[in-house]
């Protein structure tokens, strides 16, 4: 039997819950939320598992099993982590909240998409960050492997700054503004949809796989969902698609919204060729640099871990690269706590390209909604080789910060890239090696203005050329701000809620 929503929202992840609990506010509107993994209910009622909340590092529970390769010369497969429980990957990321630069989303603006100039998303990051309780950790909470970093990153010659969140920074060091309360991942869960759970108007369903929309001509009806092993329809007056940026173009193609051709190829009744889903596939690649901590610094974690929390992910970097023309497009992160000393290479800078110019695709390979889709990022395809200029840049950078560290006691030696690596060909190869994702995937459902050819979704979300379906995640981002996606993409739900309310 149909269940009847005003609005169903498809993915309970960063964007999703956020957005399902905007939407409930008005008692009026009926809401319903299906999410493929648990709901674990409200904080209170206890069920969270532990390593879900604990904010020190990220678990390995609740994983689609996504992967791909990140470079045709790499041989293994690579994980591409994303989290299958309701909060999504707010709920087992590393907390980190940065929401880039302004030039980002003025950029979105340049490119059409009226009402996403900075100015415009501005109120809607200052309502996240209030939501998520993102704060800006104080030095004494910092491990000696992140303090450390930030005072040789400081004598590297980048500026310790207040906030890295100051939309109009260029270069600095600090510890990362995170979503943390009291030692717990504070989810978009926790955040927004506790507040609304007991309303009556909201109804959330865990573990129910949604396969695809159901169309009456051009207009979405409903959605067909795997609940129990059984096949539910759930129809509502305007479905919005939240299920990510591997997601929810996975699930616009199945329902017959994509490319035409590869759509045919799998037997699949075109409803709407759109070509651009599933392309323009984006994230900032990443390579990590690997430390062997002293014997000093892992005393100085031990001691440090018997009276202070050890989150792995706390200090970070922003650079300008050689070929930097504005703002700045290079991260470095230190990597390293609670799980000091369990092998050689715990500790790490990771070196991302921020503003990357290489791009992939993501297309089905069955029409069974568990089997995961081809995801390739195109990682360092860009013709011209500037993501990976950038990234050597970066490299070179961190060598620096490193011989700091050594200079001070805390590392023995960097053992990856090996220091005998020093050409550029050298070290191109080794980045073109260990690339790997900094598991920030997005702009596979770009939002662009009619006329656009590559967009699916328009300046308000809603898909191109169809009715009644629009799309509320990372996928939508024109292009990839210079930070994580957790910040941003609860901002989209924060600016759209009125929108996809209408």
């Amino acid at each position: 039997m149909a269940q009847i929503a005003d609005v169903l929202v498809v993915g309970g992840g960063t964007s999703g819950a956020a957005l399902a609990g905007l939407l409930a506010r008005d008692r009026s509107r009926r809401v319903m939320l299906l999410e493929a993994g648990p709901d674990y209910g409200a904080l209170a009622e206890g069920r969270w598992p532990a390593e879900l909340l604990d904010a020190s590092r990220i678990p390995g529970t609740h994983d689609w099993g996504y992967s791909g390769t990140n470079y045709p010369g790499q041989v293994a497969p690579a994980a591409y982590n994303r989290a299958r429980v309701i909060g999504g990957c707010s709920s087992h990321n590393g907390c980190v909240a940065l929401l880039g630069h302004r030039r980002d989303y003025d950029r979105w603006a340049e490119l059409g998409n009226d009402g996403w100039a900075w100015a415009d998303v501005a109120p809607a990051f200052e309502r996240a960050k209030e939501a998520l309780r993102v704060r800006i950790p104080g030095d004494q909470e910092m491990t000696p492997f992140q303090a450390g970093f930030v005072e040789a990153a400081t004598g590297a010659g980048i500026p310790r700054v207040d906030d890295l969140n100051d939309p109009d920074d260029v270069e600095g060091v600090a510890p990362s503004p995170a979503n943390i309360v009291n030692g717990t991942r504070w989810n978009t869960a926790l955040a927004y949809l506790d507040p609304v759970r007991e309303q009556g108007n909201l109804a959330v369903i865990g573990d129910a796989l949604v396969d695809r929309v159901i169309f009456d001509g051009r207009r979405a009806v409903a959605v067909e969902a795997i609940v129990d092993g059984r096949r539910e329809r759930y129809e509502a007056g305007r479905i919005v698609l939240s299920a990510g940026a591997y997601g929810s173009p996975a699930i616009l193609q199945r329902s017959g919204v994509g490319p035409a051709d590869d759509l045919e190829a799998l037997g699949i009744a075109v409803i709407h060729d759109l070509p651009g889903v599933g392309r323009g596939l984006t994230d900032h690649p990443v390579v990590h640099i690997g430390l062997r901590p002293s014997e000093r610094l892992l005393r100085q974690m031990e001691v440090f871990g018997t009276v202070n929390w050890l989150p792995d992910e706390q200090a970070l970097l922003k650079a300008q690269s050689s070929r930097c023309d504005e703002a700045f497009d290079l991260h470095l992160y230190a990597v390293g706590g609670r799980g000091f000393g369990q092998a050689e290479r715990e500790f790490v800078i990771e070196v991302s390209c921020v503003i990357p110019r290489s791009s992939g695709k993501l297309t089905l390979t069955s029409l069974d909604p568990e089997a995961p889709p081809a995801i390739d990022h195109g990682y360092l395809t860009d013709p011209d080789g500037h993501d990976l200029a950038v990234l050597l840049d970066g490299i070179g950078l961190a060598r620096r910060i490193a011989a700091n560290m050594r200079d001070a006691g805390l590392i023995e030696r960097v053992l990856a890239p090996d220091e005998s690596l020093t050409s550029d060909d050298d070290l191109r190869r080794w980045g073109q090696e260990t690339v790997g994702i900094y598991y920030h995937p997005a702009c596979s459902c770009r939002m662009g203005p009619e006329g656009d050819v590559t967009a699916v979704v328009d300046p308000r979300g809603m898909v191109h050329g169809l009715e009644g379906l629009a799309v509320c995640d990372a996928s939508i981002f024109p292009v990839i701000m210079r930070a994580n996606t957790n910040l941003p993409a609860a901002m989209l739900a924060e600016h759209m809620a009125a929108w996809l309310a209408e």
